[in-house]
């Protein structure tokens, strides 16, 4: 009997350290950062993970949240759909993150959507506009700072309608992005009673690098205006050959996807856009809010803030945001605080509606413009504002 307890006291002895040492609290608060930060919309990807980065600065230097610092979970999704899903189970199940900003295309959106229902797992994008991530079974746990490509349409359509032309041709990327802002153009004009011809439609793959085919396709259909939507890499294709070849004579529109100084990186693509591009738009915030963004962005990181920085910044503190307002670190808790959540971000009022999309916003129609202080000699200059609301 007497050896038995010794050996009994044994084993507790070995266990008692063993609980002792076992996982504590978390020291920090997780947000995930699904960013491209290689690909075709690397350039854009780590100008955004700045966006990130200062709100987190932000976030942390006035207390943080819960009563802890927040700490970014950065991940690559390299401008692959499989690839940003393939990120956001890692952030999930080996991370162990409650809430992502995130994913940056709509592609992985799609497919990370119906995971994020089964895990519990809020995402927040900054950047992913297809209508169709709206529609999808759990989208309840997607919400978005951007804007959605039917508001996006509406603009661009409005502009081609209001400018009288009547042959428009299209050049897209053949993925979820670039058909569905093709198709949010066109529905959108045919509401208007736009009585023009859609002389070409081109859905291009963005690995092929030659697109001379094409765009002699879109020369030879004789539009008066031309639509792009393409990523940062495969557009300086796109427009230095277009350049060759003189569509520079026609006038073009553009949207967020080809908008920044990536764009530029070859001096002909940015010959071609700011001779041929006459109205292009974006997501962009304003007001003091946006210039207290802007100031902190460009004494932290040397530039000027692009395209989704402010959407992106705004995704972190909407994370922040929500899981202080739930009281607990947690996705179900998260995912109902941001249903109910209203505060003044970079890019206006953030508020998201039962699908989770924002309820307001503001779109920048812009034009590219030579400007010798600037390391390419071109920079995005805005023409005006335009407000949009659902």
């Amino acid at each position: 009997m007497i050896k038995k307890l010794l050996m009994v006291v044994a084993v507790l002895a070995l266990l008692i350290p063993a609980v002792a040492c076992g996982p504590g609290p978390a020291e920090t608060i997780k947000i995930g950062v699904l960013l491209d930060l290689t690909g075709d919309l690397g350039p854009m990807g780590v100008r955004m993970l700045n966006g990130a980065r200062l709100a987190a600065d932000e976030i942390n230097a006035a207390g943080g949240v819960l009563g802890k610092q927040v700490e970014l979970v950065e991940e690559d999704g390299a401008t692959d759909p499989a690839t940003g899903f393939d990120r956001v189970k890692k952030m999930v199940l080996v991370d162990g993150v409650e809430v992502i900003t995130g994913p940056m295309i709509t592609g992985a959106s799609l497919l990370s959507i119906p995971y994020a229902d089964e895990q519990d797992v809020p995402l927040i994008t900054p950047s992913a506009t297809g209508i169709q991530l709206s529609e999808e079974e759990g989208t309840e746990w997607f919400f978005r700072t951007c804007l959605r490509d039917d508001a996006q349409g509406m603009v661009l359509a409005d502009i081609i309608a209001d400018e009288g032309y009547t042959k428009l041709a299209t050049i897209v990327l053949d993925n979820t992005y670039g058909k569905g802002l093709e198709t949010a153009i066109l529905e959108r004009l045919d509401e208007v009673g736009w009585q023009g011809e859609h002389v070409i439609s081109i859905h291009y793959d963005e690995g092929t690098k030659d697109y001379r085919t094409e765009l002699q396709q879109i020369k030879d259909s004789d539009p008066d205006v031309v639509f792009a939507c393409t990523y940062c890499d495969d557009g300086v294709v796109v427009f230095k050959q277009a350049l060759d070849i003189g569509l520079d004579e026609i006038a073009w529109l553009g949207c967020d996807g080809n908008y920044g100084s990536g764009l530029f990186a070859d001096p002909k693509s940015a010959e071609f856009m700011e001779k041929a591009f006459v109205a292009a738009t974006r997501t962009v915030g304003a007001g003091s809010k946006y210039d207290e963004f802007s100031a902190a962005y460009e004494l932290a990181y040397g530039e000027a803030p692009q395209v989704y920085c402010d959407t992106m910044y705004d995704a972190v503190w909407s994370a922040a945001n929500g899981i202080e307002a739930a009281g607990v670190y947690d996705g179900e808790a998260i995912r109902v605080a941001l249903t109910e959540l209203e505060f003044e971000g970079a890019t206006g009022p953030i508020s998201f509606n039962e699908l989770g999309d924002r309820t307001s916003g503001l779109f920048e129609i812009w034009e590219v413009v030579e400007d010798p202080t600037t390391e390419t000699g071109y920079v995005n200059a805005a023409i005006e504002v335009v407000t949009w609301a659902s």
